[in-house]
């Protein structure tokens, strides 16, 4: 009876062992996967580019439509003259200059009329900027400040006017005298930047009130008074922010667009500089226009940094030619007058010749600046740098510096600015820099590239090696088992007596052959 069951029991057990392997094989197989396909996909980033969406239901959608948005500080650095009597008699044939701030301002910003077309992939608004002065990170109130600066009015209209007939540059003289136009001003910091009272800017107001629609000059005042324009970007993950339009034109209409288009002066690979596309890399072209540039700036990679706080960004700066006279920046030289090291932005001025530069001008051939004195370039204060997140396109951090000046023709014509002649004349630099992160926002970084990322390997290493192990026995259940004879205790108790009677008849018969 034993005999018989004994082969159902047996079938039993091997029922039940390939259920086993029939499971072990399929979870193994599972977690392998699993953790494969999590280490080549990164689902942690998947997330966070589906966080950073723009879509009506999003996050950003929302903080798009918030007005009064804080924004960048903008530091201002102005040029105090410290010998203007001696030059202005010839005495001292160098300015002398010392650099005064910052005067430090923040922008709020409203992106007026928002909408989103998600069938189009574009979000169109108009930005408003209102800037509001920080006293906390400012040397002073510029109220308070008076220093000695250049009439950048004057002498950007003396140098407008030199090249006109005879008549009109003796007009200019005459008008100028009558209406005590000096080319140095003793004014407060705050006038020089918001405004203060030209004769000569006066004067055209109430003759050409079309053309010189302000009263008074002032270089924030100028910068920030601009019509209303509105954009239109990219708002896909594959060009978010990138820019479409400007008023409808693909281009900078002031810079020529609309008669000789090219890369110089249209919005091809531009941005705002709010956010970047996803997964950049470091061949990604990227180009940086503000309006209060009056261009479009070329970004230059650099190199690769880890944040404190965790991510991988890359730094970039304005590209090593963007003050350059060549094919690339075309757009921006229009007369015979352009000299390397600046950016004429006279077309957003009324045709004054102000120019840009890099501040203190930064890798600019000294020539440009070796009649002035105090002139002190240095990448560390004076450099640009931009650090994005290249998995994200979130900006980490921004600087930028940007100086404006006044090119000064001959004007030997007028004797109040012809020690001036033939010289770019610094008014002030800007430093733009981002708000520095909160911590929160620090603290969700360095969850996301700091913690997470080491959750996530040692789940898949964990999933790995357990599935492994799983399908590893499985695998050795098929190999055949090793036996080993038992040899029972009481199997030799039985043997033993017959071993003893065996072995005494053998030592007998040896004694008798002996």
């Amino acid at each position: 009876m034993t005999n018989k069951k004994k082969p159902n029991n047996i079938m039993c057990q091997e029922s039940m062992s390939t259920g086993k392997r029939v499971t072990f094989v399929v979870i193994g197989l599972f977690l392998i996967v699993i953790a494969i396909v999590s280490f080549l996909i990164d689902p942690v980033h998947i997330i966070m580019r589906y966080k950073t969406r723009i879509s009506k239901d999003s996050m950003l959608y929302d903080v798009l439509q918030k007005p009064n948005l804080p924004g960048a500080y903008v530091q201002a650095y102005l040029f105090n003259i410290t010998n203007a009597d001696l030059f202005l008699a010839g005495i001292d044939t160098k300015l002398k200059v010392e650099e005064v701030g910052p005067f430090t301002y923040q922008e709020y910003r409203t992106n007026a009329d928002f909408e989103l077309d998600e069938e189009l992939g574009v979000m169109r608004y108009s930005p408003k900027l209102f800037p509001r002065f920080v006293p906390e990170k400012s040397v002073a109130d510029p109220k308070d400040v008076h220093l000695t600066l250049p009439n950048i009015a004057m002498l950007a209209i003396a140098s407008m006017v030199s090249k006109s007939a005879f008549l009109t540059r003796v007009g200019f003289n005459m008008l100028a005298k009558q209406l005590e136009s000096e080319p140095i001003l003793r004014i407060s910091a705050h006038e020089f930047l918001w405004g203060f009272d030209e004769p000569l800017i006066n004067f055209g107001h109430k003759v050409m009130p079309g053309v010189i629609k302000f009263e008074k000059m002032g270089l924030l005042d100028r910068l920030y008074d601009i019509d209303d324009f509105r954009f239109e970007v990219g708002s896909t993950n594959q060009d978010k922010f990138k820019i479409k339009t400007y008023n409808g034109e693909a281009g900078l209409t002031q810079l020529g667009y609309d008669v000789k288009p090219s890369r110089c002066n249209t919005f091809v690979d531009a941005y705002e500089g709010i956010i970047y596309p996803p997964d950049l890399t470091e061949d990604t072209p990227l180009r940086l226009y503000r309006n209060v540039f009056c261009r479009i700036f070329n970004l230059q990679y650099r190199d690769t940094r880890t944040m404190d706080f965790g991510p991988e960004v890359f730094r970039y700066s304005f590209s090593d030619d963007s003050y350059s006279n060549n094919t690339d920046n075309i757009c921006l030289c229009k007369n015979e007058d352009c000299v390397n090291g600046v950016s004429d932005i006279s077309p957003c001025f009324f045709g004054l010749s102000f120019v840009l530069s890099n501040a203190h001008f930064l890798n600019a051939d000294p020539v440009l600046y070796e009649r002035i004195e105090g002139i002190e370039p240095d990448e560390e204060l004076h450099g640009s740098d931009v650090l994005i997140d290249p998995k994200l396109g979130a900006v980490m951090a921004t600087k930028l510096t940007l100086q404006l000046n006044v090119q000064v023709a001959n004007v030997n014509f007028n004797q109040a600015t012809s020690p001036f002649s033939d010289m770019i004349i610094p008014a002030a630099y800007f430093k733009i820099e981002q708000e520095d992160l909160d911590e929160k926002r620090k603290s969700n970084l360095w969850l996301i590239y700091g913690i997470l990322p080491h959750v996530m390997h040692t789940a898949e290493a964990l999933f790995f090696i357990i599935g492994f192990v799983l399908l590893a026995v499985v695998f050795k259940s098929f190999l055949p088992p090793l036996h080993m004879e038992k040899i029972h205790l009481r199997d030799f108790t039985q043997a033993q007596p017959l071993f003893d009677d065996k072995y005494r008849k053998d030592i007998k018969l040896a004694s008798n052959l002996t």
